[in-house]
């Protein structure tokens, strides 16, 4: 397995385990205690054996931005352009990034007027994408707005 502790090694770990229990539970007493029991125990070996060797370690805090539509694409673009150091990528990562926050707008041509219509930005990009399809095959005005309607009833789910 491993090179198995020395001695000194183990009454040192022992010592260092003691002390910070001690000081957990009379953090007053806790260097007297010790001091007594080991004879060349001194004030800088106590806090010495308080001391945590590693650092602790860091969780990565999660971005208020994922619960919008754009955040997972971003992060794709993100990935590709570390991937392939393809500013493009990078570029259209910003642009969402600028955007984030700011609902879908999208204009339809249909019978000959321009119509805007305006979506939440929490709902996934994919899902906008794939109504601006469906909607580039509508030709009169009621099929566009039955297609909306049906939309906005279910655009939060999934």
């Amino acid at each position: 397995m491993g090179k198995p502790y020395t001695p000194e090694r183990l009454a040192s770990i022992r010592r260092m385990r003691k002390a910070r229990r001690l000081f957990k539970k009379v953090p007053l007493f806790a260097y007297g205690i010790l001091s007594k029991e080991h004879p060349s125990y001194s004030p800088d070996d106590f806090w010495e054996d308080l001391r945590y060797r590693t650092k602790p370690k860091r969780r990565k805090a999660k971005s208020p931005l994922i619960r919008y539509g754009r955040f997972r694409r971003m992060e794709q673009l993100n990935e590709l352009y570390r991937a392939t150091e393809n500013t493009d990528y990078a570029l259209k990562a910003e642009q969402l990034r600028r955007n984030m926050t700011k609902p879908y707008r999208m204009l339809l041509k249909v019978e000959g007027k321009i119509w805007e219509y305006s979506f939440s930005a929490l709902i996934r990009i994919e899902e906008i994408e794939r109504l601006s399809k469906e909607l580039s095959g509508c030709k009169t005005l009621n099929e566009v707005e039955a297609l909306i309607e049906q939309f906005r009833k279910t655009a939060h789910i999934g």
